[in-house]
């Protein structure tokens, strides 16, 4: 009860009936909250048709009453388990068949400290009133009711702290968008070696940023000018290895401040920052505003097409919000020519396979007729079908993809994000591809005509990426079209599909030969 009793440690109890408990309830919950200046213990009781909730007086440190609120419900039979979560750590009380209680202790895991001080310690003012908030904020990877000047800067929050009102979709898509960054294997892996208050990198980040900032330019086997390596340091910038973020369409570059403040002084990564885009006046209001915030070493936007862009420094982690039409092509052939270890990207403005498919009647494509007849319908069919066959051809290129939502539709329509991650493995493996290719004729034109001498695909990738070669193929066949992701490139993925289109004709011609 005393560790219920103090405000710095407590943070929520959680009780749960048994399956079979003639309980009327299934799950009681307890925190403390502040209302009307007071703290009290709300009780949350659910049911199987709605919660309903009574707060309690019990001041900070008053164990009688937190006894008399708690001690009717852990008295209560059919109990099956009780968890406790403090500020330091979770206890959770598992009650058997017989009636014995097995406790677990663990420290909390895998969350954000509820409270920075830890129980019997003074926590932050701040801390401690947002926690006992009566209506808590939701967490967020750049909380919203936190003044920030990079916020107001780039035109999030007014002077007072407040997001804008015109500014509150957009800030919720970087939010959500920060979030799935967050749930990257890589990302997550790095933050789990925060840095210290100064920026002093631990060794095991060390090694794993050098690991990530090992350079895989095509045709070359050597290491990048220390001026321009990926982890290379400018003056008064943190010490350490540092991963490269490279924003493709950047535009106003929300997305890409948000993602700087996010990885250096929310994660503790230490991180830079470049983004491009045709728009010169954006690029420009862009680099003043990192100039304004003291980040000019570390942040910088050009002016340039995605396409013709040659990044500064092999970017590890390749964005793309809303980049129009095949502009999110360039991005994706930019980042696997790159070998970047991550991509993330959000598609906009599907119109290259649209084209492709004008005047085609919704008959050239049974049994698909009752959808293709119908224009809204044909317009988001043909979206998936671009960005599914994106998602392949990142599958082919040796990523492990997927297709999520990142934002609800209340934010955006367009708020689907192909999320692609390359295996450490599979980086060595293209290096040495693209060291064995240099000066040689890749194309798919060279492959047909000498399937019969072509080079075997490295073993461990070989079926993984045939498959999804064939699949790719199949797909884009029915269709009928030619994605701009395939046309851009062909050097890279060109050898894969010709290797998987020549297996399918071997394996058709076999069943012919034995069939007859």
């Amino acid at each position: 009860m005393q560790a219920f009793a103090a405000a710095e440690g407590f943070a929520e109890l959680t009780i749960r009936a048994k399956v079979a408990s003639a309980q009327p309830w299934h799950t009681v919950t307890v925190r403390p909250v502040a209302v009307k200046g007071g703290r009290q213990l709300q009780v949350t009781t659910l049911t199987a048709r709605q919660s309903l909730s009574a707060n309690h007086p019990a001041a900070a440190g008053d164990t009688a009453a937190v006894e008399r609120v708690l001690g009717p419900l852990l008295a209560e039979a059919g109990i099956g388990s009780a968890a406790l979560r403090t500020a330091g750590g979770d206890m959770a009380v598992q009650v058997t068949k017989k009636g014995k209680g097995i406790i677990h202790r663990s420290a909390p895991k895998d969350r954000t400290p509820l409270l920075r001080a830890g129980p019997g310690a003074a926590a932050d003012a701040d801390d401690a009133a947002q926690f006992l908030a009566h209506d808590r904020t939701k967490a967020t990877p750049i909380p919203a009711d936190r003044p920030h000047p990079f916020l107001q800067k780039i035109g999030f929050q007014t002077a007072d702290g407040r997001i804008r009102a015109t500014m509150q979709d957009k800030f919720t898509q970087v939010n959500d968008f920060l979030r799935l960054l967050g749930h990257t294997a890589m990302v997550r892996g790095l933050a789990k070696q925060q840095l210290p208050q100064a920026q002093q990198p631990q060794p095991a980040v060390a090694a794993a940023m050098a690991e990530l900032n090992t350079d895989t330019t095509a045709g070359s086997d050597t290491q990048l000018d220390a001026a321009d390596a990926p982890g290379s340091q400018s003056s008064g910038s943190p010490a350490g290895p540092r991963l490269h973020i490279l924003d493709c369409g950047c535009g106003s570059s929300h997305l890409s401040f948000g993602t700087y403040h996010y990885l250096n002084h929310v994660l503790g990564v230490p991180a830079a920052m470049a983004g491009v885009d045709t728009n010169a006046g954006l690029m420009a209001k862009s680099n003043d505003n990192a100039a304004a915030l003291g980040l000019a070493d570390t942040v910088h936007f050009d002016t340039a097409p995605i396409g013709d862009y040659t990044p500064r420094a092999r970017p590890d982690i390749v964005l793309a919000l809303h980049a129009c039409d095949t502009a999110t092509d360039d991005a994706l052939a930019l980042a696997v020519k790159q070998s970047s270890p991550l991509i993330m990207a959000v598609p906009c403005c599907h119109a290259h396979l649209h084209k492709q498919l004008a005047g085609r009647p919704p008959s050239s494509r049974p049994p698909w007729q009752p959808l293709l007849r119908h224009g809204i319908m044909r317009q988001r069919q043909l979206d998936l079908v671009t960005d599914s066959l994106r998602a392949a051809l990142l599958r082919v290129a040796g990523y492990t993809t997927d297709v999520v939502e990142f934002v609800s539709t209340d934010h955006t329509p367009r708020n689907l994000l192909i999320r692609a991650e390359l295996p450490q493995q599979q980086r060595q493996q293209q290096q040495q591809q693209q060291q064995a290719a240099s000066g040689a004729d890749t194309s798919v034109a060279q492959i047909t005509r000498e399937t019969a001498g072509a080079a075997p695909l490295p073993q461990p990738y070989r079926k993984a990426q045939l498959d999804a070669a064939r699949e790719y193929l199949a797909l884009r066949d029915y269709w009928g079209v030619l994605p701009r992701l395939e046309v851009l490139l062909e050097s890279e993925l060109g050898p894969v599909l010709a290797a998987a289109g020549h297996a399918d004709s071997a394996g058709e011609h076999e069943e012919l030969q034995a069939e007859h």
